[in-house]
């Protein structure tokens, strides 16, 4: 250890004589003698000459015998110091030759000039005198990260003794592969000798370091989580065995995971927990997640409904109590997007990446969880102030139905509850053509005059205790009123909102909803709202004029229960036939004006055919956008899937220097898959999406790179 309390100077050369000292005793002497000469000259005793040569030759004496002592020493010390020079020479050559670290000396342009024994021991040189280029040892290296990586100190310093530096160290260092197959970290220093640079750089042999790092990267440790899609609803309307079905598809699973050397098992019915290496992730990766496709072609009885997974998977760091909790949300998400398919959190990765999803599933019976919705919006109204509901911007019938069906729910629970004056409004465009149609066949309940707010209005309502009721949306970015979110309360993380929807949830929700509805297997939100208002202990509150509305929505989202509608659909149809609501009457509110048939054949005369089974169409470059195109585009891809042959179809508009895409299937293609690569979203048979600052061209370029994209994801589906 340093003695820091030496002198500076005893520090940096102990062993050389002060030179000060002779010449301070020097002095002394002649500051004497000077003294004795004064008093001779004043007092003038006799033979004060003789006294003046005593104190001379005595001065000179002294002085002589001063600086000869100090002359025998300095040339005793500069010996020591002249053998010690030659000694740290002869070590530093020896330690040249015989240390197992490898380094070079470098110029500022980058021209290696020495190198040590380790060194050319690997590059097969034998002198280390050299004057090559940096590029001919690393080839991947230039001189400006030498030059930014050096630091401003001797390379002698404590630091330089680290043999392998942790892994926070490690990243700014510079991680090159050697002609000897190594890797190495490659560490520069700069130093100066007199007008010249150099750069003293180490490379610290770190191979074995980083196939350890690789191989803990490789044998991390991913837990996924594993559940079969409606495996029980399936088995009701097939004559098949749900047991030995089960047991045929944890069979398969338990071959994939033991194949990668992990671990399966079961924690519930239909649901399953595994955990398997990073590397073998890795694989899955590479082949899609081949296991969908091979459950799903298990058969079930006539095989006429394919079975399928859903899984979701966390490969994070941290805790394994992170990663299982990870993995729920995952699984969560991936059911919320319909189910068959994978959706993985990783590290290095911004974002959930989805695998499969190409088939669509099997409707689940989701009666218990609209029961359960019920009750919990019915213990969040218990306390609230006020409640807004709000849908999609540009709303179409199933949007304002589902909102209205909220609305009725809402008041009916509140007034149940003795608080029949909480305010309940629905925030809505009211320059939007499908409002006035809707507000029109409200406008037989008078209750409905103050329902209906604009954004701004909805902005001032807002209190500490106001729930938010989203209805099918949930996509933040085409949110009615986006900006309310970050104004609603949370209570431990928990925001007071409500999300109840049937389109795939793309990504997650910045907020933690109360209530998170979310089935993409659903034909419409109004749907949905309409079977929890009949699981509710409120069902026969429901107006004529709302379960019309539900009834719109439901026939808008299903095309007139054409597609998309399943068992649940018609039965939640039976409920609001109940309540007096009736096709012939929502059938007028489809009508259309003679501008929107004129605009439907101008999409018509646009229509072209893309790899045999896609159509796509668009409105005339001299159309006059209006808000109205983005209903007109919906219908217009619609009325294309009656085309032999087309089993997707997509429209575009210009919508305020946007193009929108409108996107339907017969069941075969997942247009939601398509779009989401174009940010956008929806469902299985029916999605959308929004293209910023593009023309129709552009768009169309995009829409088309899209559908190629997902023609290599899944080639199966075109052979």
């Amino acid at each position: 250890m340093k003695n820091n309390n030496l002198p500076q100077n005893q520090k940096n050369n102990s062993a050389r004589p002060d030179s000060r000292i002779p010449f301070a005793i020097c002095t002394a002497e002649g500051l004497l003698f000077l003294v004795l000469f004064t008093l001779l000259s004043v007092f003038r005793p006799k033979s004060s000459w003789i006294y003046g040569i005593v104190l001379s030759a005595a001065y000179l004496i002294t002085a002589g015998i001063t600086f000869l002592v100090y002359t025998l020493r300095f040339a005793v010390s500069s010996k020591a110091e002249s053998t010690a020079e030659h000694l740290n020479t002869d070590i530093y050559r020896m330690f040249r030759a015989v240390i197992d670290i490898p380094y070079a000396v470098l110029t500022s342009d980058g021209d290696v000039k020495v190198i040590n024994n380790a060194l050319q021991d690997i590059l097969g040189v034998r002198s280390s005198v050299c004057n090559i280029p940096l590029h001919d040892i690393c080839p991947t290296v230039d001189m400006a990260q030498v030059i930014s990586g050096a630091k401003n100190r001797a390379p002698s310093e404590a630091d330089m003794a680290v043999a392998l530096p942790s892994s926070a160290q490690s990243e700014g260092n510079i991680t090159v592969r050697l002609i000897d197959g190594k890797r190495y970290f490659l560490e520069s220093y700069m130093f100066r000798q007199r007008t010249d640079t150099y750069y003293f750089v180490v490379f610290r042999d770190v191979n074995d370091y980083l196939d350890y790092l690789d191989k803990t990267n490789r044998e991390h440790i991913v837990v996924a989580y594993i559940e079969l899609d409606n495996l029980q609803e399936l088995t009701q309307f097939v004559r098949a065995n749900y047991r030995n079905t089960a047991n045929l598809i944890e069979h398969k699973l338990t071959e994939w995971v033991s194949g990668m050397n992990g671990m399966l098992r079961e924690y519930d019915r239909d649901k399953y927990i595994a955990m398997f290496s990073e590397e073998a992730l890795d694989e899955c990766i590479k082949n899609n997640f081949s296991i969908l496709n091979e459950i799903m072609h298990i058969e079930v009885g006539d095989n006429s409904f394919p079975i399928s997974v859903s899984m979701g998977i966390a490969d994070v760091d941290g805790p394994m109590q992170e990663r299982e909790r990870l993995a729920g949300s995952a699984l969560e998400l991936a059911l919320q997007r319909g189910g068959n398919q994978v959706a993985l959190t990783r590290r290095g990765h911004s974002g959930m990446q989805f695998f499969g999803g190409a088939h669509k599933t099997l409707e689940s019976n989701t009666s218990i969880t609209s029961r359960v919705s019920a009750s919990l919006i019915e213990r969040q109204l218990r306390s609230c102030d006020n409640v807004l509901i709000m849908g999609h911007a540009n709303p179409d019938f199933d949007s304002i139905g589902a909102c209205v069906g909220a609305y009725r729910l809402s008041k009916s629970i509140l007034a149940a509850e003795g608080r029949g004056n909480i305010p309940v409004n629905i925030v809505v465009n009211k320059e939007c053509d499908t409002f006035r149609t809707c507000a029109a066949h409200l406008a037989a309940v008078p209750e409905y005059d103050t329902v209906f707010i604009d954004r701004a209005t909805a902005q001032t309502k807002i209190t500490s205790r106001t729930v938010l009721i989203i209805c099918d949306v949930n996509n933040p970015v085409i949110f009615e009123a986006p900006q309310l979110i970050g104004c609603i309360p949370a209570d431990d993380g928990v925001a007071s909102i409500a999300v109840i929807d049937h389109h795939r949830l793309v990504k997650e929700l910045p907020f933690t909803p109360f209530l998170h509805y979310i089935k993409a297997a659903k034909s419409s939100a109004s749907e949905i709202m309409a079977e929890i208002l009949e699981q509710s202990n409120y069902a026969d509150t429901l107006l004529k004029e709302e379960a019309n509305l539900l009834l719109a929505g439901i026939m808008l989202d299903t095309h007139n229960f054409t597609r998309s509608a399943g068992a649940q659909t018609f039965e939640v149809t039976y409920y609001l036939y109940g309540r007096n609501a009736h096709t012939d009457i929502v059938r007028e509110f489809f009508n259309e004006r003679i501008d929107e048939l004129l605009v439907a054949s101008d999409f018509d005369s646009h229509t072209q055919i893309y790899e045999d089974i896609f159509a796509i169409t668009w409105l005339s470059d001299d159309h006059d956008p209006t808000p109205e195109d983005r209903i007109a585009a919906s219908k217009a891809a619609d009325k294309l899937l009656g085309v032999r042959g087309i089993e997707a179809s997509f429209a575009l508009a210009v919508i305020n220097n946007n193009v929108i895409i409108s996107g339907r299937s017969k069941g075969r293609i997942n247009v939601q898959l398509i779009l989401e690569k174009l940010e956008g979203g929806g469902h299985f048979d029916m999605a959308g999406a929004q293209v910023n600052n593009s023309t129709v061209e552009e768009a169309y370029e995009l829409l088309c790179g899209a559908i190629d994209e997902y023609k290599l994801q899944f080639p199966e589906q075109f052979m």
